[in-house]
């Protein structure tokens, strides 16, 4: 009488076959989700950003916080700003725009100010300055003095003033309609331009208090930003955020500008 065959186990190389076989399918769709929860998680971000700034506005004479088109805040811009009408009080430390927010109260928590997605050290919330360039924000409450190694803050977020001409001017609840785009995840410096935190398009705050993801599947906007040309070039600038960013307006071609 034939004895009945035991199962075949399996061997260690076969299970380790199986293991790297099921990783390679999983792993990116992984990847994929990790990614779509920091951009839902940058959307958040921005929302929040988006709703203080419409609180803000609503105590300052529907004003959101001015800024101009500069990455960081410089005596000679401030002057500009005076010769130009902006007459917003410079707070110490050297906070504008969305860092107005905070200090003024309007966001208690400064990591909204920093994408998920960001993967550039330096610019992190707690990051220490090791350039006049600056650094992330300060760990803790909103300093009065960054100190003299950090003069200033550098978010992930890019914050828009609006160019008429050569007049810088705050986005203003009353003025500009809530299809006005304030606030996006493209990171901009004057070394490397405009860039992706998200691969595909970037998260944006308007006016209205809301936010969402505008696609760039052709990468039209790294396209126009130039590295440097887009950090000095205002009016190139105020072309991305109009044709991009505002919704349901129309404007002329950038050449027209």
């Amino acid at each position: 009488m034939d004895r009945p065959m035991k199962p075949r186990a399996f061997t260690l190389i076969e299970l380790l076959v199986v293991i790297a076989v099921l990783m390679a399918i999983l792993m990116p769709a992984l990847g994929k989700a990790r990614a779509q929860a920091k951009r839902t998680a940058c959307g958040a971000h921005l929302k929040s950003l988006a709703q203080a700034g419409v609180l803000y506005a609503m105590d300052n004479d529907s004003k959101f916080p001015s800024c101009h088109m500069e990455v960081r805040p410089t005596a000679g811009s401030y002057a500009i700003w005076i010769q130009n009408g902006i007459d917003d009080p410079i707070t110490p430390g050297g906070f504008l725009a969305h860092g107005l927010l905070a200090y003024n109260g309007q966001i208690a928590d400064p990591k909204v100010f920093y994408c998920p997605g960001n993967e550039n050290k330096d610019i992190k919330y707690g990051a220490i300055a090791l350039n006049p360039y600056g650094g992330g924000w300060p760990k803790g409450k909103v300093p009065d003095d960054l100190g003299p190694e950090q003069r200033w803050i550098w978010t992930t977020y890019h914050y828009r003033s609006l160019w008429d001409g050569k007049r810088w001017r705050a986005v203003s609840t009353v003025k500009d309609s809530g299809h006005i785009a304030f606030m996006a995840d493209m990171f901009s410096d004057p070394r490397r331009g405009v860039q992706y935190h998200h691969r595909t398009g970037y998260n944006v705050a308007y006016t209205d208090g809301h936010s969402e993801f505008i696609k760039d599947l052709g990468e039209n906007i790294e396209d126009l930003n130039g590295g440097g040309v887009y950090f000095t070039d205002h009016k190139r600038q105020d072309y991305v955020w109009k044709t991009y960013f505002d919704k349901m307006m129309t404007y002329k071609p950038f050449q027209e500008y």
